[in-house]
C-alpha cells in the first residue's frame, strides 16, 4: 500500500463530502435543479483549489458510483485513476482497484 495512494484517494474522498454538502443546498434551494451549480474539483492535488461548473443530473450521473470523482482534465492522476467520460467543463475518473478504490467506498458519504 502506497501512502500517495492514500493520501490522494483520502483528499479526493474529503473533497466529494463538501461537494455533497454543497449539491444538498443548491438541491434545496432549486425545485427543478436545472442549469449549472459550482462544485471544487475533485482531485487528489492537496492545493487545488479549481471549480467545476456542474448539473444537478451530470453530479448524480458521478456520484452513482462511489469510485467516481469529477476533476479538472490536467489533474488526472493515471496512476491511481483512470478517465471514463469527460465533457469540456471536467473529466470523470474512476478510482483503480487496491488502495485506492477501497478509500474511496470506505469514504463515501452516500454509503
Amino acid at each position: 500500500m502506497s501512502s500517495r495512494e492514500e493520501r490522494v484517494a483520502r483528499n479526493e474522498s474529503t473533497t466529494r463530502e463538501i461537494n455533497e454538502e454543497i449539491e444538498q443546498t443548491r438541491e434545496a434551494t432549486t425545485a427543478q435543479g436545472q442549469g449549472y451549480f459550482r462544485i471544487l474539483c475533485e482531485c487528489g492535488v492537496l492545493d487545488c483549489d479549481r471549480v467545476l461548473a456542474i448539473t444537478i443530473a451530470e453530479y448524480e450521473a458521478v456520484r452513482a458510483d462511489p469510485r467516481r470523482f469529477a476533476v479538472v482534465r490536467d489533474h488526472v492522476m493515471a496512476d491511481v485513476e483512470q478517465v471514463v467520460a469527460a465533457t469540456d467543463r471536467y473529466t470523470v475518473v474512476a478510482k483503480r482497484e487496491g488502495v485506492p478504490t477501497a478509500v474511496a467506498i470506505e469514504e463515501d458519504p452516500r454509503a
